[in-house]
């Protein structure tokens, strides 16, 4: 049987062999273009996508994310004695990863524990990799419940606190993808508008056709939601439980598999161990702002807000570390280092005596009427031994405020610094609403260091200067009698206190006398005969109207009067007005105000022998710090003595100073006398504005025969010096007696004992 092909296309009578059929070559040519085109194309691509777009995509797939931590480091102490008063407390958060939170589990991260859980045979297990998968979700709730089983917090509290994290993150998810998604609906738009522009002239066939090619060889496919943008937040490490114990936080620590995703955050917190002692001294530290560059770098933002806390802050602060973190675009860890390892801050130790301290603020709380009146009690005939007056009266006017004032009289060293109201320094760190409104409506103004920021009228305290720029000018002498009638000219002003109680003067008085009776009139007399230009300069060299320079901040100068204008243009009007001020300004009266450290600095200037001293309340290597950013002049301890001032006006003036405590018609012999100690000192009355209780004042030096310490009592609308300002400075005498402080060897500023036999 003969085979053959029956099909016309394989028969010779239809084409030749030698010749293709004109069909076959054009189906060929046809295919050949298509196959070309398509070539063309993707090579097209390939070669914009190598040329122009290649950096684009890798600039996408390199782009990371930088994340900088904290490391916090630990303040310095601050230290009285061996007593701790302000320290950096450790605290713990628990912080889980938002994977381990999410109530529906991300499913790449859920691919990425798998696959570091099973190897790639294991991964081709589709069974196992199903309950590797469930593990994970099992362990995810587990770990919830062994959270709050550990740290005794409810389930429904730890829940509700990962619905408020999720809802957080994904709200920021939601924002940053929406953004996104509008700038490439804006680009889009762009280029529709520059279609348009071209279609002016070009048909829309072709317009859409190069459209089409451009969007292909160009644009990046379309994301999905599988590819949306992964926020930092979503990599992150957020905090589901604030202040757990140490043990807690250890148990966690050493038991990871127990808790995954899971770790304990550290800080520090400033904590105050005896938070109603020497507040105003101690200070405060708080979180500072983010934009304070004064705070950069220090641990956790914080700095202080007032006293030693804020001057000494650049000592105190420790310098926090800085751990960075580097992320993949889909925030993953790329790689982590510590930059900077934290640093400690250094202590500060204060030079005041704690006992004493607490005793002067426990004395401020009995006359405030804030305390119950234990130690501050009238004195006894038995402790005024040998006279014959009467205990003194309750004081008559409770005061709005106070201080007290020792000091070391050769050196500046503060042994007690007290303001009366105060409040409490545990306010600072985890204080309640209602704390914050009692002390803030509190009238008395409890937040103001009252030792170096309440300027008042200095009264009769101020007849010490009078006497020294009488003295110096030679305007009176040591045994110059003056006759006191009770006034000077008039009897309805410049009266002394005796004439205005009892109708009658001091009579015949020298300047002992005067300033130990504390006799107006006869301070008025030398004022009026030297002019007020020698009280201004005396008051002036011992530099009233300027800062101390005390190792504190907000530190007040007070006031010294001077003639309005140029002295050498000022009216003949003007100056009798103001030297009609003279009188007013030798009693401590007129535009005169002052602060107790600038009392306690005169009273030492009298006690050493001429030297002004500079208080300081930290020891040690703190002397050369600055006080605050606004002067740039180093503080430190430092004294320097006051030329042309003669050893017999200073001897004159402790005569009178010693006759005002220790001679039975002294001001301060019946309440402020302590039998055993020779103290010298001078009370003062100053009037305030109408209707309001004077301000009282005392200030001395003991023991009077070899000074080395300075008490001022200085108390706002208390009433009478001797009566309410005198008793409390006793107490503090007696109690150093008592305790021996006043028997121990005292080196001077030159190295020489002063009290050594």
């Amino acid at each position: 049987m003969r085979n053959s092909l029956l099909h016309p296309i394989f028969s010779e009578s239809q084409c030749s062999r030698e010749q293709l059929c004109p069909n076959s070559a054009w189906r060929l040519l046809l295919l050949g273009g298509l196959f070309s085109v398509g070539m063309f194309v993707i090579l097209l691509r390939v070669a914009v996508v190598q040329s122009e777009l290649s950096e684009s995509y890798l600039d996408a797939l390199r782009a990371t994310t930088v994340e900088e931590e904290i490391l916090p480091a630990r303040d310095g102490r601050i230290l009285a004695d061996s007593t701790v008063l302000a320290v950096d407390e450790e605290h713990f958060a628990v912080q889980v990863h938002y994977r381990w939170l999410e109530t529906e589990s991300n499913s790449t991260w859920l691919k990425l524990q798998i696959r570091q859980r099973l190897s790639r045979e294991e991964r081709r297990n589709e069974d196992l990799v199903r309950r590797t998968e469930q593990r994970i979700l099992h362990e995810k709730e587990t770990m919830i419940q062994t959270l709050c089983d550990l740290t005794e917090t409810s389930v429904a509290e730890l829940l509700e606190t990962r619905t408020q994290i999720e809802q957080r993150v994904q709200k920021i998810i939601d924002n940053v993808n929406l953004r996104q998604s509008r700038e490439t609906k804006a680009a889009t738009s762009l280029s529709d508008d520059e279609d348009s522009a071209e279609s002016e002239w070009q048909p829309d066939w072709i317009l859409r056709w190069a459209s089409s090619v451009r969007d292909a060889l160009t644009t990046p496919p379309q994301r999905n939601d599988a590819d949306r943008i992964i926020v930092r937040e979503e990599e992150a490490w957020h905090t589901v439980l604030e202040n757990v114990s140490q043990d807690t936080a250890a148990l966690i620590g050493e038991h990871p598999e127990r808790f995954p995703g899971v770790r304990i955050q550290t800080a520090t917190r400033r904590s105050y161990q005896a938070p109603d002692v020497a507040v105003h001294l101690v200070g405060a530290r708080t979180r500072a702002a983010s934009d304070d560059s004064e705070t950069m770098g220090v641990a956790e933002g914080r700095t202080g807000r007032f006293g030693v806390e804020k001057s000494y802050n650049h000592r105190i602060s420790g310098v926090s570390g800085l751990q960075r973190t580097v992320r993949d675009r889909r925030q993953r860890i790329v790689s982590s280092e510590i930059v900077r390892e934290p640093v400690g801050g250094r202590d500060v130790l204060l030079t005041i005596d704690l006992p004493l301290q607490l005793l002067a603020e426990q004395l401020l709380a009995e006359v405030l009427g804030d305390a119950e009146r234990v130690l501050l009690k009238p004195a006894t005939q038995a402790t005024l031994e040998n006279t014959e007056t009467l205990t003194p009266p309750e004081p008559e006017h409770i005061p709005v405020g106070g201080s007290v004032v020792v000091m070391e009289a050769d050196t500046g060293r503060l042994i007690a610094l007290a303001s009366a109201p105060d409040f409490d320094l545990s306010m600072f760190s985890h204080g309640t609403e209602a704390e914050w409104l009692a002390v803030n409506s509190d009238t008395r103004r409890p937040f103001v260091s009252r030792f170096q920021a309440m300027a008042l009228p200095p009264g009769s305290t101020w007849k010490i200067v009078t006497a020294l720029a009488g003295l110096q000018t030679q305007t009176i002498t040591p045994q110059m009698p003056f006759d006191c009638q009770g006034f000077l000219k008039n009897p309805d002003e410049h009266r002394c206190l005796l004439f205005r109680l009892h109708g009658r003067g001091h009579g015949t008085v020298t300047l002992r006398t005067a300033m130990a009776q504390s006799c107006n009139v006869y301070f008025f007399d030398a004022a009026v005969r030297m002019g007020t230009a020698p009280l201004i300069q005396w008051s002036e060299r011992l530099e009233f109207g300027q800062r101390t320079g005390v190792d504190l901040p907000f530190e007040r100068s007070g006031t010294v009067p001077h003639p309005p204008g140029d002295p050498a243009t000022i009216s003949e009007a003007a100056r009798r007005r103001f030297e009609r001020e003279a009188p007013g300004l030798a009693i401590g009266q007129s535009r005169l105000t002052v602060t107790p450290l600038q009392m306690a600095r005169l009273l030492a200037f009298v006690a050493n022998g001429g030297w002004l001293v500079t208080p300081h309340v930290v020891s040690d290597e703190g002397f050369s710090r600055k006080v605050d950013e606004a002067d740039d002049s180093p503080r430190g301890f430092l004294r320097r003595q006051i030329p042309g001032v003669s050893s017999e006006t200073l001897n004159a003036i402790r005569d009178g100073l010693l006759a005002a405590v220790e001679d039975p018609m002294g001001t301060g012999f019946r309440t402020i006398r302590v039998p055993g100690v020779s103290l010298a000192g001078k009370t003062g009355t100053a009037e305030s504005s109408p209707g309001k209780p004077d301000h009282a004042w005392f200030t001395g030096y003991f023991p009077a025969e070899q000074p080395k310490y300075v008490v001022v009592v200085a108390l706002e609308h208390g009433g009478s010096g001797g009566r309410a300002a005198g008793p409390v400075a006793r107490e503090l005498v007696h109690s150093m007696h008592n305790r021996g402080l006043l028997d121990e060897p005292h080196v001077t500023h030159s190295g020489t004992h002063r009290n050594a036999p």
